[in-house]
This record gives structure tokens, C-alpha cells and sequence, in this order.
């Protein structure tokens, strides 16, 4: 019996590992030790959320929200970069003696010069810089918070999707409940010979038509749920909607809500701000116009034999050709764009919310309009349906269009529903409620 090569055993054992390392490195790759760290961060987060709740988190966890907010700090860094004063120059240089008499220039075969150089700013450039940076940094933060209340915004219009459509299933699963119903009276009155095959497949093929249409809306309700969290940014979070979805019962008076724009409107109150960052950045141009001079101490030594002088001076740039025109010109434009751009953004904010108002107006018509004469009339009608059927005084389409009938009008109320509170909440959005109350009144009525 030949015994086994030592090499070949070792190539085996090589091979083995390898195998062994692949299997291994594929399954940590799928277990859930790969991903602890989002796992845990969604862990924190709730599986129901109301919109109060779900603002708070977008205020207090929501990565996007968080990379704004890191904006203030790059702009409170520019506050700090602007209040340090400039260094001082400190330089040094020798002369040597390499030719001609001995002595002739100093006494000594060397002379040494150590000067220090010290700017001051005699004409306010420090305070005016600061002063423009803190502008800066006033403009960022209210960008910020023009970014939140689009956020805020996007976040609860999909709430408001993921609430409907949540809905939207239930009174799916309603319909499909009173169609199988329906269907196993069909299939008794068939067994009792008093209704036909055909009255069996038609209920059947209307049943499986509303499971295709169940499926769907559920599907399209995880669309909004991944859409969701993929806004916020936490990965694998599949919130659900808890609350009511009714109208937000905001105010639609024009004038009213156009005073609330111009105190809590982040979009105006960033206009204005940058009005006011130009112009310090304005006056800022104007102090660095002026030269900035310099004070020069020093010492000066010779050795062999020695000697030591002292020297004081000041160096300064003549004005003669740069003048700081280009930096005037260009804070002069800056101001300029700046003031346009402010009423550009009042007359597009003011005719915004003068078309989300009248939007708003016409949705709640149109919604107390079907709610009184559609909604209102229905349970009757659906229950004069099936006794009429039961009775034999209608067929099987008539109770199928009148069954057909109850769920659209239910799916049409909730339509009617969105597309009132998405009017509220532009009409919120251009007045800069929608960020106040995301702060303290909650935005949705809530589950009792």
C-alpha cells in the first residue's frame, strides 16, 4: 500500500482551507453580524409611528437632516478662521564681507539683521470681517431650515400616502370579505338549484379580480414605506402609520396666512437674510480697501569687533492702481442680486400661497360636497342591494355593480381626503407653519 505524498497532503490541506475560509467569509456576509450596526440603529426606531413621532425623529435621527445641520458648523468655523489676528513676520539675514577693503562697509567681517513684522488692522477689517462671517453664518441656518421644512414636507406627504394607502387595504380587505360572502351565497343558491353556474364563475372571477387589485395596493403601500426610509435615510426601517387620516383643519385665509409667511416662511427669512450678509459683506469691502500696514522691529550686530543698533519702522502699500474696486464692484453686485432675489421670493411665495389656498378651497367643497350627498347615502343603498338580490328582485350584476360601487365611492372618499390634506400642507409649507408645528401642535389627529 503506497503511503501518501507529503506534498500532496499539504496542497489538500491548502485547498481545504481555502474552502473552509470561503464558507466562512460568506457566512458572516449573510448572517447579522454584517450589518449589527444598522440593525441596531433601526432597532431604535418604533414600528408604528404617528406623525408627531415620526417629525421628532426626523428632527432628532434623520441622517439627512443631521448633514444639513452640519452646515452651521462649517460656517461657524469661517467665525473662528476671521477673529484670529494675523501672524507676525519674524525675518533674518546676515551680510559677510566677500571683497575690497576690510571694514569698509560696517566694522566687522559680518553683520547680522533680525526683524520682526507685525500688521495692524487700524481700519476695521477685523470687526468687519466678523461681522460679515456671523452674517454667513445666519444665512446657513436659516438654509437649513429651508431644507427642513422641504423635508418636513416630503415626510409628511408620504405619511400621509402610507396612512391612505394602509386604509386604502383595509377597505380592500373589507370588499374582498363581503364578495366571499356573497360568493358562498351564490354557491348555496346553486347547490340549492336556484341560481346558475354562470352566477358562480362570475363571483369567482370578480373575487380574484379584487385579490389582484388587494395585492397591488400592497405593493404599492411598501413602495411608500422603502420610499420613506430611504427619504429619512435609515436603511431597512418599514414604518407603519398609526392616526387618522382626516384634514388638517387649517385656516384658508389669505391675508392670514401671508402674515404667518413673513414671520415663519424659512425661504423669506433666508432672502432676507442674505440681504443683510451683502450688505456687511459690503461694508467689509469697503475696510479692506484701506492698506494695512505693518510695524517693523529689529536688531541689527556686527562681531569682531561688536556692535548692536536698533530699528523701528512701518511698511505700507501704496494705493495706487488696486484700490479694492474689484471687491467693491463685486460686494456692490452681491448686494444687488441679493435684493432681487429677496422680491423675486415674496412675489413667487405670496403667489404660491395664493394657489394653494384656492386649491384648498375648491378640495373642501369638492370633499363636504361628496361626503353629504355620496358617502352619507351609502350603507342604505348597499344593504337595498342585497336584500333585493336575496329576494329575487335583482341578479347577480346588479348586487356585483352595486358591491363594485360601495368600494370605489370608499377608494374615491379617500382620494378626495389626500388631496385635501397634500392642499393643507402646501398652503402650511409656503406660510412656514408646517415648521412650527412640527415643534408643538401635532400636524394629524391621532389615534384615540
Amino acid at each position: 500500500m503506497n503511503k501518501p505524498d507529503l506534498k500532496t497532503s499539504q496542497i489538500n490541506l491548502s485547498r481545504t482551507s481555502v474552502t473552509t475560509g470561503v464558507i466562512l467569509m460568506l457566512w458572516l456576509l449573510n448572517s447579522p453580524l454584517a450589518f449589527a450596526e444598522s440593525q441596531v440603529k433601526n432597532q431604535a426606531l418604533p414600528h408604528e409611528v404617528s406623525i408627531r413621532e415620526l417629525l421628532r425623529i426626523v428632527r432628532e435621527k434623520s441622517p439627512r437632516y443631521a448633514l444639513a445641520s452640519s452646515q452651521i458648523e462649517a460656517a461657524q468655523a469661517d467665525v473662528v478662521a476671521v477673529d484670529v489676528l494675523p501672524n507676525p513676520k519674524v525675518s533674518y539675514g546676515r551680510y559677510d564681507q566677500t571683497g575690497g577693503r576690510k571694514n569698509t562697509q560696517f566694522d566687522g567681517p559680518s553683520q547680522q539683521n533680525i526683524t520682526v513684522e507685525v500688521p495692524l488692522l487700524l481700519a476695521g477689517q477685523r470687526g468687519a470681517r466678523k461681522d460679515a462671517a456671523q452674517r454667513k453664518v445666519e444665512v446657513t441656518e436659516a438654509d437649513v431650515e429651508t431644507q427642513y421644512n422641504r423635508l418636513i414636507h416630503e415626510t409628511c406627504r408620504l405619511f400621509v400616502q402610507l396612512l391612505a394607502g394602509q386604509q386604502r387595504v383595509a377597505v380592500l380587505e373589507e370588499a374582498n370579505w363581503e364578495l366571499e360572502r356573497l360568493q358562498a351565497i351564490i354557491t348555496g343558491k346553486e347547490n340549492a338549484g336556484t341560481a346558475s353556474r354562470y352566477d358562480v364563475l362570475r363571483i369567482t372571477q370578480e373575487v380574484q379580480s379584487l385579490k389582484a387589485r388587494l395585492e397591488n395596493a400592497q405593493t404599492d403601500n411598501a413602495g411608500v414605506v422603502g420610499e420613506l426610509s430611504v427619504l429619512l435615510g435609515f436603511p431597512d426601517w418599514k414604518p407603519q402609520a398609526k392616526g387618522v387620516l382626516a384634514p388638517i383643519g387649517i385656516s384658508a385665509d389669505i391675508n392670514a396666512l401671508w402674515l404667518q409667511a413673513e414671520q415663519n416662511n424659512p425661504e423669506l427669512e433666508s432672502a432676507h437674510r442674505e440681504t443683510l450678509a451683502a450688505a456687511s459683506g459690503l461694508e467689509r469691502a469697503r475696510r479692506e480697501r484701506w492698506p494695512v500696514p505693518s510695524l517693523l522691529l529689529g536688531t541689527a550686530f556686527t562681531d569682531q569687533p561688536y556692535g548692536n543698533t536698533t530699528y523701528a519702522g512701518i511698511s505700507v502699500d501704496l494705493p495706487l492702481f488696486d484700490r479694492g474696486q474689484g471687491g467693491m464692484a463685486k460686494a456692490a453686485a452681491e448686494k444687488h442680486a441679493a435684493l432681487l432675489k429677496q422680491e423675486l421670493l415674496v412675489a413667487a411665495t405670496r403667489q404660491e400661497l395664493e394657489r394653494a389656498v384656492s386649491v384648498l378651497s375648491r378640495r373642501r367643497t369638492t370633499l363636504a360636497t361628496f361626503e353629504r350627498e355620496v358617502i352619507a347615502p351609502l350603507p342604505s343603498l348597499k344593504q337595498m342591494a342585497e336584500d333585493a338580490y336575496r329576494l329575487g328582485k335583482t341578479g347577480l350584476l346588479e348586487l356585483l355593480d352595486s358591491s363594485r360601487s360601495s368600494t370605489e365611492i370608499q377608494l374615491g372618499h379617500l382620494e378626495l381626503v389626500v388631496a385635501e390634506i397634500e392642499a393643507e400642507l402646501d398652503a402650511m409649507t409656503a406660510s412656514g407653519l408646517l415648521a412650527a408645528a412640527s415643534f408643538a401642535e401635532p400636524v394629524f389627529r391621532q389615534e384615540p
